[in-house]
């Protein structure tokens, strides 16, 4: 029994080594990525996001490495290229990324399991085969883990230190301010800021509560509507405080069906 007991433990010790290889790897990588918005920083917010919204989740610890691991490796691929296309990584970046964790998992010979459950969380997160992959491989348990990764990702669209860098990169030109208000407008008008699991939807009441009194302060909203106009910038706050009060909603129906 005893043996056993250390048998168990030596084996979750080499688990952890493995895990933070990878990590590591990821961190590397990820330290010069190309996209100012897809970066270390990006990345390492989305981590903790992943732990936020599932620290009260029932998961086994192999699922927490593989949700982590997910987290760290998502945007790799961001890295790989000194003019990373916003279409193409759109489509492809959690492909991409996917491949280059499984290459490093097996150049620093640490193929496991949890690797391999990230590696399949990534490939099932992909624009153009996530649909397929989920609902050939992905079981219950994978398709909560994918919801979790996506909800911590997504949760990071309203970071106001990100969004404020969006903003001084739009300055840079006319392409850049035109690619900045689209980019607002699809984050307001799609599902995108819908989250999957009621953990997430939790959290990213208060980062909008918090995003809409920064983006009403004077200088922040002076900006705007100087560059987007004063209609525009009515319309996006009216849209912002629509989404919020959907949200809201949506929590006080989750609660009371709790209590």
């Amino acid at each position: 029994m005893v043996q056993q007991l250390q048998h168990l433990q030596q084996k979750a010790m080499s688990f952890t080594k493995s895990i933070k290889k990878l990590i590591i790897e990821a961190q590397k990588q990820m330290s010069h990525s190309f996209d100012p918005l897809h970066d270390l920083r990006h990345v390492e917010r989305v981590v903790d996001n992943t732990k936020n919204i599932s620290k009260n989740i029932k998961l086994s610890q192999k699922e927490r490495d593989a949700l982590e691991l997910a987290a760290w490796w998502h945007d790799v691929s961001r890295a790989l290229s000194n003019k990373p296309s916003m279409i193409w990584m759109a489509l492809f970046d959690d492909n991409l990324s996917a491949f280059a964790l499984l290459f490093y998992a097996i150049r620093h010979r640490v193929v496991s399991s949890v690797a391999l459950k990230a590696f399949g969380m990534l490939m099932c997160n992909g624009m153009m085969t996530g649909k397929f992959m989920t609902k050939i491989f992905a079981r219950k348990r994978t398709r909560l883990l994918l919801n979790l990764l996506k909800d911590a990702d997504m949760m990071d669209i309203m970071n106001i230190n990100r969004f404020y860098e969006a903003s001084q990169l739009a300055q840079m030109s006319k392409a850049n301010l035109r690619k900045f208000r689209t980019l607002i407008w699809f984050n307001l008008h799609t599902k995108i800021l819908q989250m999957k699991t009621i953990e997430a939807r939790v959290y990213i009441e208060e980062i909008m509560k918090d995003f809409i009194t920064w983006f009403s302060e004077a200088e922040i909203y002076l900006w705007h509507a100087e560059n987007f106009g004063e209609e525009w910038m009515e319309k996006t706050m009216a849209r912002l405080k629509s989404n919020l009060n959907n949200i809201i909603e949506l929590n006080s129906i989750s609660y009371a069906m709790t209590n």
